[in-house]
């Protein structure tokens, strides 16, 4: 038996994987490829995705021996109104090789998905769809890629003559470092690569890089894959994103980096897909300033913060804190000289305190704005360029954060080959446009979902944003994106956050309203410093009675900041 034959025996072994093609019967396999269609024509209804769609149908027909019927599974992925999915689950309920549960399907599309090297975003939308139509947790996936990464981490097989004589010639002939790690061993011809693509810990010598060389999980399915596959999914890269460097340095960005974000588990170095997680300002030096507001995340197994830029952002954190202490003092002076109804009248205007002090504020922020602009182009190029490997990822930030990621998307919407890489994008309170036209080109490169999540009752943003010519299409941190676009989802977090403040200490709280997997611990933290906003009724326009509502959601938001500092 060669390495080929004993890896993807294997392979069958761990996974208990079965053949469908061979399994379902004719009209299994075709329900199995019809529902598959019908969800690409829902999940992508615009043009720039008919490509992949195709590809997509390409690989499953050819898998389940139903190439003759491609044309009629084009047709279905391109109807504008499909026909019920769960028709064709009921058809596969009735399969005998599917009478323990639909799981098996999930698990095929899943290998089927990485078994050219690529994990394409859209492919585990897809399959996250197809679970859901099942009415299975959303989880196995997770659980499923985990026992793939695991198999292959776990397994070695052993070396041939030849496959050492080979490894040997590699290894004189390496002309760097990095290199010369990627060359020091190989299985079934193929070279030894470290499947972290820049992300996680160098994993040469031990875990995932050991079974590089052979077809391994794609043999599991009748496929033919490799080192070099294996190497494409998660990148050839000896060192991690950790110490990821700037090959092009984009405008004046001083800091750049990505920093491993604990997820409390055992689960390895690296997964098939990653969350990178993007922090709007600096409350103080600590790393825990960075850390601190996903402490509870839990959307993948591999999680990464950015460190960016942490001068200007602790500057601004600074004026911000400042600029609130202040504000105190004046939203209360103010709301003296009004009655109730007089205040909702008359307040129309900002108070010229608050003007007053509006230099300490809008400088730092202005500088942050235009950086972190920059920063998003920068993460752009790094995602563009695979320095994770071709794995899915899932961008969240807040504030600032937020806004590195519109720029992010923006970027990469005006170039080549950038779809696929961004499986959800969650920007919450962001500073930029709401311009539909905008936010549309980012529903192109993002796979799933888009998420702009806002407070009404933010009065520091809409102070900070208060002569800029944004307030034409407004703000998309203050209000809904509206737009014929279906992908965008606007959540209201205004029952949740009293205004721009609270994010940080909120975040978990935000996250699992939005429906990020958080940590059941936080539940708890949540009764700790939960607090009201004020009434619906006296939100509904900033504009209008900015005094009343400027003393309650200042001091609001003070206490919470200080609830929360002193629980941490």
């Amino acid at each position: 038996m060669d390495t080929h034959d004993r890896t993807a025996q294997h392979i069958k072994d761990s996974l208990d994987t079965k053949n469908l093609a061979e399994c379902l019967t004719p009209t299994g396999r075709f329900s199995y490829c019809a529902l598959c269609a019908t969800s690409l024509s829902c999940l992508y209804k615009d043009h720039v995705h008919n490509e992949f769609k195709l590809d997509c149908l390409r690989i499953l027909c050819n898998h389940l021996k139903l190439m003759l019927q491609l044309r009629t599974m084009q047709e279905m992925a391109s109807c504008e109104l499909p026909l019920d999915a769960k028709v064709y689950v009921r058809s596969l309920k009735k399969e005998e090789v599917l009478k323990d549960g639909l799981m098996i399907i999930v698990q095929d599309l899943l290998l089927l998905a990485i078994s050219n090297g690529t994990y394409d975003a859209r492919w585990r939308v897809l399959i996250l769809y197809v679970t859901r139509i099942f009415d299975l947790d959303l989880n196995i996936v997770d659980n499923f890629e985990l026992q793939v990464v695991n198999c292959l981490s776990n397994f070695l097989p052993a070396q041939t003559e030849q496959e050492q004589a080979d490894a040997a010639r590699r290894n004189n002939i390496s002309k760097t470092k990095r290199f010369a790690m990627i060359g020091l061993a190989s299985v079934g011809g193929g070279i030894l690569i470290g499947l972290t693509g820049g992300l996680a810990a160098p994993l040469i010598g031990s875990g995932l890089a050991s079974v590089l060389g052979s077809s391994a999980i794609f043999g599991a399915i009748g496929t033919i894959g490799g080192s070099a596959v294996i190497g494409s999914l998660f990148g050839v890269a000896g060192a991690s994103l950790t110490g990821y460097k700037m090959h092009k340095r984009v405008g004046d960005i001083e800091e750049f980096q990505f920093h491993k974000l604990s997820t409390d588990t055992e689960t390895g170095d690296v997964h098939l897909h990653i969350t990178i997680v993007i922090s709007g300002w600096l409350s103080d030096e600590r790393e825990s300033s960075y850390i601190q507001p996903w402490e509870y995340l839990r959307d993948s197994p591999e999680q990464y913060y950015l460190r960016y830029e942490s001068s200007y952002l602790l500057e601004l954190g600074k004026a911000m804190d400042y600029f609130l202490s202040f504000a105190v003092s004046v939203a209360v002076q103010e709301s003296l000289k009004y009655t109730v109804l007089s205040g909702l009248m008359a307040a129309i205007a900002w108070p010229a305190g608050i003007l007053g002090l509006s230099s300490v504020i809008d400088n730092p922020w202005g500088v942050c704005c235009r950086r972190s602009a920059q920063v998003g182009k920068q993460l752009a190029d790094t995602l563009l360029t695979h320095s994770h490997g071709n794995r899915p990822v899932t961008l969240i930030g807040y504030s600032l954060g937020a806004r590195v990621i519109y720029y992010c998307l923006r970027e990469m919407s005006q170039r080549e080959k950038c779809h696929g890489i961004v499986q959800n994008a969650i920007l919450i309170g962001t500073p930029c446009t709401r311009n539909s036209s905008e936010w549309n080109k980012i529903t192109q490169v993002v796979a799933g979902r888009v998420v702009n999540a806002y407070c009404r009752s933010d009065w520091l943003l809409k102070f900070l944003y208060r002569t800029l010519s944004m307030q034409a299409n407004g703000v998309a941190g203050l209000e809904a994106v509206q737009s014929s676009n279906d992908r965008i989802e606007n959540i209201d977090l205004t029952s949740i956050v009293s205004g721009h403040f609270d994010y940080p200490q909120k975040l978990s709280e935000i996250l699992m309203f939005i429906g990020i997997n958080v940590d059941e611990s936080a539940k708890l933290k949540h009764q700790i410093i939960s607090t009201q906003s004020m009434p619906e009724g006296m939100c509904e326009k900033l504009n209008i009675n900015v005094s009343i509502r400027f003393k309650y959601e200042i001091l609001i938001s003070v206490y919470t900041k200080k609830v929360y500092f002193s629980t941490n």
